[in-house]
């Protein structure tokens, strides 16, 4: 059962767990979970905690193709196999994890890092009529072309603007296939290059539990208020008259 208040008991178990998270973390991120195409001439690689970390092309990729077309369903196809595999490879050691540290799902504490406590980081995420609002405000923001979804350069740019970093291709492709169903078993080139739709960022910004089981943090009312702040700073500069100087002969 989970416990309403903190035990010192609960506490010093928390704590030792914490470097029990903290291990497995480590070796997920320096696991290797590779899926290749067209006979090894496209191979991608993954690490155990679903992040891409490289997408190999060998010279004659193209040729082994035979077109442009299916090198990008091949090289699309090894995407998907490498994410499932890198689920699949790493949910037994973060099942067995819970099962020998039970005290990690007990209420109040969250225990994050080496063996320290910390507030939940998705406390705040919460799905509202305001933060919904919030969303689709940002969603219709950057979506310079209109057509209902957030392609890599839109999506890139907002995370420029609430970020101060550039996006990465591979990053985009990582987060497509992180955010469809199934494990994007289903997506095609199209959808990878229409991008995230509205009802997707929506569901990323005010979902906690799907942002906990992809492993970041987005607060809505943060970037909103950051993206359109910016925006009101600038045209206040703008409109205000350059000075004039007066010199006296």
């Amino acid at each position: 059962a989970l416990q309403s208040k903190a035990s010192l008991k609960l506490i010093q178990a928390q704590v030792a767990a914490g470097h029990d998270m903290k291990e497995l973390g480590v070796r997920m991120e320096q696991s290797e979970f590779k899926a290749s195409a067209l006979d090894g001439a496209a191979t991608v690689t993954f690490d155990g905690m679903q992040n891409l970390r490289s997408v190999d092309i060998s010279d004659d990729a193209l040729a082994k193709a035979g077109s442009e077309t299916a090198l990008a369903e091949a090289l699309l196809k090894a995407l998907q196999e490498g994410h499932d595999s890198s689920v699949a490879g790493s949910e037994d050691d973060i099942w067995s994890l819970y099962q020998n540290n039970p005290d990690l799902i007990q209420a109040p504490l969250i225990q994050i890092g080496a063996g320290n406590t910390a507030q939940d980081l998705w406390a705040n995420v919460t799905k509202t009529n305001e933060t919904l609002k919030l969303a689709e405000e940002l969603f219709l923001h950057f979506d310079q072309d209109k057509d209902g979804f957030w392609n890599f350069k839109e999506t890139s740019a907002v995370q420029l603007a609430t970020e101060g970093t550039e996006m990465g291709e591979e990053a985009f492709n990582s987060l497509i296939i992180a955010a469809a169903p199934n494990g994007g078993r289903h997506l095609t080139e199209e959808d990878m290059a229409r991008g995230l739709s509205k009802d997707q960022v929506l569901d990323l910004y005010t979902n906690a539990q799907r942002q906990r089981q992809l492993g970041f943090v987005l607060d809505i009312m943060k970037d909103h208020q950051r993206v359109f702040s910016q925006e009101s700073n600038a045209e206040e500069t703008e409109s205000k008259p350059a000075p004039v100087s007066v010199s006296v002969d």
